[in-house]
């Protein structure tokens, strides 16, 4: 079977969408042959995938949403001569996943439609335009398409609010990363968050956790506050608090192993993000023995692969944040047996997400349906 995949940016661009697209392409290209149609920010370089993948550079880049003409002319092209029997496109992000519905409809090639967020409202000025694009061109999307995919329960409840069913098929560990493993007495005091750094990324609540730490420094002068990734505020940032002590910029990692290099000293994982998709940096610390400080949204959904007994607890504000930055920092022994519960827990938490996939790719035979 020949499939299409279209996405609004893909690996190493992008962040917890791509890497799931990146994830499913892998698992399909095992039995079908898989071709990717992406849009950058970038000029064109070379790729290393089993599969092709073809960017074409946005002509305009709106609220983190990539647009360009050539891009619909460029899959529609494919369309004409490769014939593809299937279309999967990764949304909420707009522009990309139309593209395909448009496909779907005048080529009448079956469409699944994955969707990663709790809608399109961050609470900024671009939510008006995200009400128009939701009542107009995303419900001609659900209507379109043969299935929907749901990157969590969350995900699937409110496609349902929507009227819109779907299937959970969740998110794993990234494959590249499953092989390291980290001791526990390596760890240093490293507080360690991992996202974008982009205007359009504010909910992941990176201020926030930077004047938490920046509070808290003068009680522990010697922990250290790593942020990886990269974006558009990255040089803003770094101007702004790169003199301070104990924080680190290291800008985006896409090698696997520089990037287990730095889980495996990290010793906190923060996440305060009011708004996620999934939350993949969790699994990914989970995996290396970070101990989580996670936002009420993130702690509901992987709260229950954390034992009780797990020196940490859900913070959102700046003062929940601090005081609980405060309370994990100032229990090394806590964190060291937390590392060894969170490697046990990840096990746990791996084979469940695998399973969950597994049970729902084989229950609606998501390929052989078509």
């Amino acid at each position: 079977m020949r499939i299409l995949l279209l996405t609004p940016y893909f690996p190493p661009e992008g962040g917890g969408l791509e890497r799931y697209a990146l994830e499913m392409a892998g698992e399909l290209s095992g039995e079908h042959q898989v071709r990717v149609l992406a849009l950058t920010r970038r000029n064109s370089s070379e790729d290393h995938f089993p599969f092709p993948v073809e960017r074409v550079r946005a002509g305009l880049v709106f609220s983190n949403t990539p647009l360009s003409l050539r891009f619909l002319l460029r899959a529609v092209e494919i369309a004409n001569s490769w014939r593809p029997d299937l279309i999967v496109v990764h949304t909420p992000v707009p522009f990309a996943a139309d593209v395909g519905a448009l496909l779907s409809i005048l080529k009448g090639i079956p469409l699944i439609v994955v969707y990663h967020t709790l809608g399109l409202l961050k609470g900024s000025p671009t939510d008006l335009l995200a009400k128009l694009y939701s009542a107009t061109l995303e419900r001609l999307l659900f209507r379109r398409a043969s299935l929907v995919v749901s990157v969590s329960p969350e995900v699937r409840d409110f496609l349902e609010k929507k009227g819109v069913h779907s299937v959970v098929i969740p998110p794993t560990l990234r494959r590249d990363l499953r092989s390291f493993t980290t001791s526990c007495r390596r760890k240093g005091r490293v507080i360690l968050f991992v996202g974008s750094v982009s205007r359009g990324y504010s909910f992941k609540g990176l201020d926030l956790l930077l004047r938490s730490f920046l509070e808290l420094s003068a009680s522990f002068p010697e922990w250290q506050l790593w942020v990886v990734g990269g974006g558009d505020l990255l040089d803003a940032y770094i101007r702004r608090y790169g003199n301070f002590k104990g924080i680190r910029f290291l800008g985006r990692i896409d090698e696997p192993v520089e990037l287990a290099e730095v889980y495996s000293k990290a010793s906190i994982l923060v996440l305060p993000s009011s708004f996620e998709s999934f939350g993949l940096a969790v699994l990914e610390g989970m995996h290396f023995g970070a101990v989580p400080v996670l936002s009420p949204l993130l702690w509901k959904r992987f709260g229950g692969f954390f034992p009780s007994r797990l020196h940490s607890s859900p913070a959102r504000q700046k003062t929940e944040l601090t005081s609980t930055l405060n309370e994990v920092m100032a229990s090394p022994k806590a964190l060291k047996k937390g590392c060894r519960i969170l490697k046990r827990a990840s096990e746990a938490a791996a084979r469940t997400f695998d399973s969950a996939r597994k049970r729902a790719l084989l229950g609606v035979k998501l390929l052989e349906k078509f």
